[in-house]
């Protein structure tokens, strides 16, 4: 009776825990605008805004992967993890693209307003695999800053 017992807690256990492993997001943002770009990310809400929460370089023709391991239940991710704090999750709501310290774009990811050029826009770029490329174009479109863009 006693190893029945243990038996019926152990089908129980483990029929109410989900033990799937959950999505793998991957994620990779490429620099192909023929300079190289740096990348600041900032979250607005943050007890310190306009702090710059992270910082990614990209040399031209280089690209990023990042991965990240969803659990259960699943969270979901998006490119704001992406540009986020390696360590732990951090929540960017805008970033500064500087291309080659002469030329700025800034994004942040509060509206879903269509714009696919935005890296953050979370509702063009939320599934399990994403890429985003800088091209030419982004920069030829950039806002001059005049050498000054730090």
């Amino acid at each position: 009776m006693r190893t029945f017992i243990y038996l019926v807690i152990i089908l129980f256990f483990a029929s109410c825990t989900d033990l799937s492993d959950g999505e793998t997001y991957t994620y990779t943002v490429k620099n192909k605008s023929g300079v190289p770009v740096k990348i600041y990310a900032f979250n607005s809400n943050s007890m310190t805004p306009g702090e710059v929460i992270h910082t990614i370089t990209l040399q031209n023709n280089e690209e990023l992967t990042k991965k990240f391991e969803d659990g259960s239940p699943p969270k979901g991710y998006n490119f704001s993890d992406f540009f986020g704090k390696p360590s732990g999750r951090s929540v960017t709501d805008s970033i500064r693209v500087i291309y080659d310290n002469t030329k700025h774009q800034s994004f942040n990811s509060k509206n879903c307003n269509g714009e696919d050029r935005n890296p953050i826009n979370i509702c063009a770029y939320q599934g399990v695999d994403e890429s985003f490329t800088f091209t030419a174009e982004d920069y030829k479109n950039a806002v001059n800053c005049n050498s000054n863009c730090e």
